[in-house]
């Protein structure tokens, strides 16, 4: 198989501690990473001894081993990269992509059709948001779970870079261009489909022991808000677009800016559920209450409005209301964005841009001349004692789904393995134990027990 990265070629690289794990929020915050969990070593070959073919061992040590070099790497390049954010030569955060998607279709040999040979196998991972800064299990579905992670986190750290403005030019002004936001929205997607797949294939197959143990940064409640949060920052994008076309209607700016509000309501109720670790907590929770009260602004913005133009009764009561309260939230929004970018560790906070530097002038305007309209033509309207309720529409920003990969064909020449069909038709075929001795083995295994991990197409067939 070639050859193989040694324990001490992985102690020469450099190595993912801690500290280097933690802060990549130095810049400017357009999108809220707070950092990227790193494996430790792990002596696969040694491990996995006697229990499948040296060949595939050393496939799997190998694998994994480039993953470690590429997490330092991308570790240790993360500041200098900031300094270049747009230039062309940044290969490293490819490096890990590229190396975590060629490690997880033999990893996944381990725990398609039930999980097999990992109990003696530890996988360690340096944390960071979970109050521990190590968690080491031993489960293969742990180790999915962070690969799929760091690949939502790799989506959403190179999101960031495309929205962070160009270096200007003599003369002009920084900018995002519109084919770096449509980037950006591309990457949100991509990142929210890889929280969605750990949802929805791995973590309903992880054992409940195993789910007990683990770290906050990959329970249940965790990837729900992570996905909420990429989907949230690409609906804001969205709603930039629409400010800035002139031919997008009212109602189409209100209907993004309440799905706008629907999916960041979501990420706060999410997050609030995580145990996160003292270092992050404040941190994280202060991005996502800020994002939220924009969004509220543009919503109750949006919303007046529309209000404004009915003939309803008390409509223009009611119009004011939220205008009112479109001002309050965008208020509030400003007063926490300063308090996130001064919260530990400290991080830039960035200039208004997009829907927001449109509301944040566009609101306040509104509110003094509708004031002053209300007092002249509708005094007779009473105010309501709450604010009107926001429409509810479904989410029409989703991604597409992201299928585990097949199985890596290594496993093909195990020799106590081959691929099974399951007796129903929806549950996808699984690799099993060999039966060797099948005489004198009176009972039939039970395919409908096992437990495949859904969905894994074209799983590895029997030789």
């Amino acid at each position: 198989m070639g050859c193989i990265i040694s324990s001490e070629a992985i102690e020469d690289a450099p190595s993912p501690t801690s500290t280097s794990a933690r802060s990549t929020v130095g810049g400017e915050v357009y999108v809220f990473v707070p950092g990227l969990r790193s494996p430790k070593f792990v002596d696969l070959k040694e491990l996995l001894q006697g229990s499948v073919s040296t060949d595939l061992a050393s496939r799997l040590q190998l694998l994994r081993s480039q993953v470690l070099i590429a997490c330092g790497k991308n570790s240790s390049a993360s500041k200098s990269r900031r300094r270049r954010l747009h230039q062309q030569d940044t290969p490293t955060a490819n490096d890990l992509e590229k190396a975590l998607v060629n490690y997880l279709p033999i990893l996944l040999g381990f725990v398609t059709g039930g999980e097999k040979l990992s109990s003696g196998i530890v996988f360690d991972w340096i944390n960071v948001e979970d109050e521990k800064k190590e968690t080491a299990l031993g489960s293969v579905y742990y180790e999915v779970l962070s690969v799929l992670h760091l690949l939502g986190l790799l989506a959403l750290q190179e999101a960031n870079t495309f929205l962070t403005p160009r270096p200007p030019a003599e003369g002009y002004s920084s900018k995002v261009t519109g084919e770096s936001k449509r980037n950006a929205i591309e990457l949100f997607l991509k990142a929210a489909s890889f929280f969605e797949c750990a949802l929805r294939a791995v973590l309903p197959n992880t054992p409940d022991d195993i789910k007990a143990k683990l770290p906050a940064d990959l329970i249940e409640a965790m990837f729900r808000a992570m996905e909420n949060q990429a989907l949230g920052q690409g609906v804001e994008l969205q709603l930039g677009f629409a400010v800035d076309n002139l031919k997008a209607s009212l109602a189409v700016k209100r209907r993004l800016a309440c799905e706008h509000v629907k999916v960041w309501d979501e990420a706060n109720d999410k997050i609030g559920m995580v145990p996160l670790g003292d270092e992050w907590r404040e941190k994280h929770l202060l991005f996502v209450k800020w994002k939220l009260c924009e969004a509220k602004a543009g919503a109750y913005y949006f919303h007046g409005l529309i209000l404004d133009e009915g003939y309803e009764d008390n409509t223009h009561a009611q119009a004011l209301t939220c205008l009112k309260a479109a001002d309050s939230f965008l208020k509030e929004s400003q007063k926490i964005k300063m308090e996130f970018g001064n919260t530990e560790p400290l991080s830039k906070v960035p200039p208004l841009w997009g829907a927001m530097k449109y509301l944040s002038e566009k609101i306040p305007r509104e509110v003094l001349m509708k004031v002053r309209t209300f007092r002249e033509h509708y005094r007779q309207e009473k105010l309501p004692l709450t604010i009107p309720e926001l429409p509810v529409f479904p989410l029409a920003l989703t991604a597409e789904e992201y299928d585990l990969p097949p199985v890596d064909p290594a496993w093909e020449k195990e020799s106590g393995y081959e691929g099974r069909h399951t007796l129903t038709s929806d549950l996808p075929a699984f690799l099993a134990k060999r039966d060797l001795n099948p005489k004198q083995n009176g009972v039939k295994s039970d395919l409908r027990g096992a437990r495949p991990m859904s969905p894994t197409p074209q799983m590895v067939q029997a030789r």
